[in-house]
Order: structure tokens, then sequence, then C-alpha cells
């Protein structure tokens, strides 16, 4: 993606603030993002930045789509959120067999696509493909989807050994139960999806195990967009709303630095304690960090997918402990700010009440999990075997 293009697409997105802060306070009363709101994502490209280009999406760069993502969070963390689960729904259906594509993208390019990757329902073999009955969740952007990408379990059969997959599912399949009651991102709408005797014909599938390995069943999307590794790419990408809102947290503590005070000290003004300055330097610093891994870790799974090579296991085990670092580094520098903020930061009239909540909910995704992911790249780094997930 050209330079012009990549300022053109993050500008974009920048100019949105104004309108997505408007309609903020309605999504998380409502539990879904305003129609204006994702109206104005879909006018600016934001829904077709990973839309396969023939079917006239933009197929940026992991850095360019991350940046816009992170313009966009500035303005409601919620649509920063969908803009990044829904981007990656594009992404992988590009991966999927090019009957799928046209099926989800050939009528309409600006067609969401949402998505519970993880095997939450057993797949019962019958003629031409699989029958499915199960729920899945969180489900976020459900409300605004016309597909589902579904996680699911196969039997063995013929050749083919036991594995899990994905299936692509209409909406109009699916039933969306009411379940998003949350601390944060409210605006997600990340209710649960239940199906009944669901058929995914076999193109409608993309097999787990193969698609870990870089093998996928796509022919006609051949471009470094479609041959990055699946999980670096998602969990590399999940760090732009994070550290967007760790940034907001941190300007909007700088701001206020000048005129407000510390209780019960004789400090007029928070900038003036040694306390205070040292607080906001450990939190901009975690930022610094999570920033470096983001920038690093987009420009190695571009790279490799430039060059044409799939990284090895060891690479994206530590590109998946890398993500979640910078995830827990956002949450910290969140934490350590509200510290130093004082107790105003809780209240809903405060900037950082809504930044702290939706961090706190953001940064539990499972991929972003310390403990897995440590575990995850001590057993690469130690070639220590059966390894305790197949998502790497």
């Amino acid at each position: 993606m050209g330079t012009g293009a990549r300022a053109d697409l993050v500008e974009r997105a920048a100019t949105l603030r104004p309108l997505l802060e408007q309609h903020r306070a309605e999504g998380e009363q409502e539990r879904r993002l305003s129609d204006e709101s994702i109206a104005a994502l879909d006018e600016a490209g934001l829904f077709r930045a990973w839309v396969p280009r023939r079917f006239g999406g933009l197929e940026t760069d992991l850095r360019t789509i991350m940046d816009a993502t992170a313009e966009v969070t500035r303005g409601d963390a919620a649509a920063g959120w969908l803009v990044l689960i829904l981007g990656c729904g594009d992404w992988l259906t590009g991966l999927f067999p090019d009957r799928a594509q046209e099926e989800v993208f050939g009528a309409d390019p600006d067609t969401k696509v949402c998505q519970v990757l993880t095997p939450k329902a057993s797949a019962e073999r019958v003629d031409g493909g699989w029958q499915v009955s199960g729920s899945w969740a969180p489900a976020s952007g459900c409300l605004h989807a016309g597909w589902a990408m579904l996680g699911m379990s196969l039997p063995a059969h013929g050749d083919e050994p036991a594995d899990a997959a994905f299936g692509l599912v209409p909406m109009s399949e699916l039933h969306i139960k009411d379940t998003w009651f949350t601390l944060g991102m409210r605006g997600t709408g990340s209710n649960l999806l239940i199906g009944e005797n669901v058929f995914v014909p076999d193109h409608r599938l993309l097999r787990r195990g193969p698609a870990m390995r870089g093998v996928f069943p796509r022919r006609s999307n051949d471009s470094a967009r479609y041959r990055t590794a699946v999980v670096p790419t998602l969990a590399t990408f999940l760090i732009a709303p994070l550290l967007a809102m760790a940034e907001e947290a941190l300007e909007h503590v700088l701001s206020q630095a000048g005129r407000k005070g510390i209780a019960f000290t004789s400090y007029q003004r928070q900038r003036d304690s040694t306390a205070f300055q040292l607080a906001v330097a450990e939190a901009s610093t975690k930022i610094d960090v999570a920033r470096l891994i983001a920038d690093r870790s987009a420009a190695v799974v571009d790279g490799h997918a430039r060059s044409g090579t799939h990284p090895g296991y060891l690479e994206r085990a530590r590109l998946r402990q890398h993500s979640s670092h910078a995830v827990q580094q956002c949450r910290e520098a969140v934490d350590v700010l509200v510290s130093a903020y004082g107790a105003s930061a809780l209240s809903e009239s405060d900037p950082l009440h809504a930044i702290l909540r939706d961090v706190q909910t953001a940064a539990r995704h499972a991929l972003a999990h310390p403990a897995s992911n440590a575990e995850v790249f001590g057993r690469a780094l130690l070639d220590v075997e059966p390894n305790i997930t197949e998502m790497i």
C-alpha cells in the first residue's frame, strides 16, 4: 500500500473522532454501535480495509489498519474494537475457498463478518458438508454483521483427521441472544449466537490445523495481505485499540496535571509532585514499550508475507507472547495513571472512567491471556511437547 493511500486511510479515521465521540454514550446505553457511527465507518472505508481487492476492498498492510483503528478508538473504544474484529473477519474470509468469498462479498463488499473462533460446537458429517448445533460468544459486531465465522470441532472423516475448523454461516440462520451486560466495551454488542442444525457446506470451511501452518484453500487472493500468518496477525492487530486507550489516558492525565491538586498534601498542582512525575514516567514508558512491540511485530508479520515465507513455530509463539505483553503494558499504564490521578477518575463525568472500564474489559481477550501466552512461549523455547494450543 502506497504512502499516500496509507496516510489517507489513517486521516479519514482521525476525522471521524468528533462524530464517534458524539454517539459514544448512545452506544453504551443501547449496548450496540449507533447506526450513525456504523455508517460513518462504512463511508470512510474502515470496514473495507481487509476485504479482498477483487471485491472492492483495500487490502491494507497491518501497520496501516492498526494506526487507523487507533484513531477510531480515540473517538469510541467500541467502534475501534469493531473495526478490529470485523476487519479480522473480512481478512479470514479471504483465506477461505473462492466460492465462499463470492457468497460473502460478491453481492455486497460492505458485508461484515463477525467471528467466534473457539471450537464451541461439534459438527456431524452430512452430504456435502457438516451439520452444527451450538452457541458461540462473545460475538462482537454480530448486530451489524451479515455473516458469522464460527469455531467447531470436526471428527475424522475419510482421509481427513479430526480437526478444529472455522465455518461461515449467514446471520439469517442464527439467533442472537442478548447477553452483553458488561463492565466495559458495552457498545460492541458482543452477544451470544445460537445455531440449531446449521448446514455448513465444505467450501465454507477453513480447517484450523493447515491454516496455522500457512496452508490456505484460497486461490484468487495471492497478495501479501493473504499470506500473513493467522495468529500473529490477529494477536498483533489486537494491540491497536488497547494502545490507543492507554495513550488517551496519558494525554488526559497530563492535560489536567497543571490544574489538579493532590488531596491531603500541600501540592496545588499534581505536576509539581515527584511521586506524580515518577508515575507518569512509568506509565509513559509502558506505553512506549507497547508501541515498540506493535510496530516491530507488524513489520515482522508483513515482512514474512511480502517475502513469501511463513514464520516458524518459535517465532509465532514469540509474536503471540509479545502481543500479550504489549496489551498488559497498556492495561498497567492505565492503572498507574488512574492511581496517580486520584479518585475523580472513578466518576462517570471524567474521561478516565470510560477508559478504565474499557481497557480492563478489552485486555481480557483470550488471545492476550498472560499466563497462557507465557507458557506457550516457554514451551516453544524449551521444545517441550505437547503444547497447550494449536492457535500459534
